[in-house]
């Protein structure tokens, strides 16, 4: 930690005890709230703490007094411009964790809505039809696989729910390691028999160089053609072309989109239309009291900050998570 006096930005919508517990951490920290970084953005050359929701690299990596960079959300690929990657001084912490069971909730009223054909019973609902043929498509989850890539806390949730809902948990991941519930574990070079086994394919990457554009038209025809793709990770990790393609041919049954590239969807985009598709816009870690959850790491990793000491949830700039 700097010696000496330690100014905090903060730039997210946060209660008020946040601020109040952070200037109680040390009587050296200012607090620089959200309005008054608003009125006056010059501050941010002067902080040596940054806690943001959002912002422009550039001007993070213009920041050159700033030491540490605590994000309101989990990804960060928007804050890792190569500068900012280049900042040997600058360290970037996320809010990771906080997010895994309302996103496993999330995914599992996505994989309900298909296998007992909801959306469908909704939309004749709406045309007033009693519809009893929709039975004759339904599924259970018992005895299904559900495939998982990126078993971080997120995927380790969602294959907790999983196996209580008793389906059988694969997944795929960088490393070799077993996870809680999960049966078998693939890896990188295993990721075309990995998808060729689940009838429920939940991306949950981060988006890197190394992720970008994951799933394209390769992957997703070694899906199962009656698999769902799941994304809740970040949209660039899918091939928006590849996946319209997919869907209209029915080369899969389905997808089930918190995410997308572009973000929004466009007007008239062919997604948005899709009868086989699912869109909810970006809000599956969404939970009350959000802010005080992510808040509470920050204010953990200030006062870690403050006595010397490792920062929790702290980000490899190179990875990208």
């Amino acid at each position: 930690m700097p010696s000496g006096a330690l100014t905090v930005v903060i730039n997210a919508e946060v209660p008020g005890s946040v601020l109040t517990r952070a200037r109680d951490i040390s009587a050296s920290i200012t607090v620089v709230t959200e309005p008054e970084f608003r009125a006056r953005p010059a501050l941010l050359a002067q902080a040596d703490v940054l806690y943001t929701s959002h912002i422009a690299a550039e001007r993070v990596a213009q920041a050159r007094q700033l030491r540490w960079v605590q994000t309101f959300g989990a990804g960060v690929e928007w804050l890792l411009s190569p500068e900012v990657r280049r900042r040997e001084d600058l360290v970037i912490t996320n809010a990771s964790g906080i997010h895994a069971q309302p996103i496993a909730e999330h995914v599992f009223g996505f994989v309900l809505m298909f296998s007992r054909q909801l959306k469908r019973a909704v939309r004749k609902q709406s045309a007033g039809a009693w519809d009893t043929d929709l039975k004759a498509n339904v599924s259970t989850l018992a005895g299904a696989t559900l495939g998982i890539v990126g078993i971080g806390a997120i995927g380790r949730r969602i294959a907790e729910l999983g196996s209580a809902f008793g389906m059988r948990v694969i997944a795929l991941r960088r490393t070799p390691e077993s996870a809680t519930g999960v049966e078998r574990v693939f890896g990188p070079g295993q990721l075309l028999p990995f998808l060729k086994q689940a009838e429920y394919v939940v991306n949950a990457l981060p988006l890197t160089a190394e992720t970008r554009g994951f799933f394209g038209a390769r992957e997703l025809s070694a899906m199962r053609s009656d698999a769902v793709l799941i994304n809740i990770g970040r949209g660039a990790t899918v091939q928006t072309d590849a996946l319209v393609a997919a869907l209209q041919s029915r080369r899969i049954a389905g997808a089930a989109l918190d995410v997308t590239d572009p973000e929004p969807l466009p007007p008239g985009h062919p997604l948005w239309a899709s009868d086989n598709v699912i869109i909810t816009p970006h809000y599956a870690g969404a939970h009350p009291g959000y802010a005080q959850r992510a808040s509470a790491i920050f204010l953990e990793n200030l006062a870690r900050f403050v006595a010397g000491d490792p920062l929790m949830n702290r980000v490899d700039k190179q990875a990208g998570y």
